[in-house]
């Protein structure tokens, strides 16, 4: 998958071009295979214990934030790809920019 990101020391969007993961029957009726991620939900800790955060891109701000639990901190988007996933959640770029029109 290619990686993109929009610039901003905190707003960078990340985003992936997804074509190599869409079957044909699928790409042939959806032409735009770019892919925003919009969160990324992570545990720390073991199996049977630990604490989960979730990293929330706010695009009204274009900007990145950490949340666990009540404290919520601005985040770097280098952050992201240091931490583990245990969920990510995408939203297809057309979509996004029709939610905004």
């Amino acid at each position: 998958a290619v990686v993109s990101t929009q610039s901003g020391h905190y707003g960078r969007a990340i985003s992936f071009d997804m074509a190599e993961f869409i079957e044909t029957t699928v790409s042939d009726k959806y032409t735009n295979t770019e892919y925003n991620l919009l969160s990324n939900i992570c545990h720390d800790g073991t199996p049977t214990a630990g604490t989960y955060s979730t990293h929330l891109h706010l695009s009204s701000a274009n900007q990145w934030f950490d949340v666990q639990d009540l404290h919520v901190t601005k985040l770097q988007p280098q952050m992201i790809t240091l931490s583990e996933s245990y969920i990510q959640i995408y939203e297809r770029a057309d979509l996004a920019e029709d939610s905004k029109g």
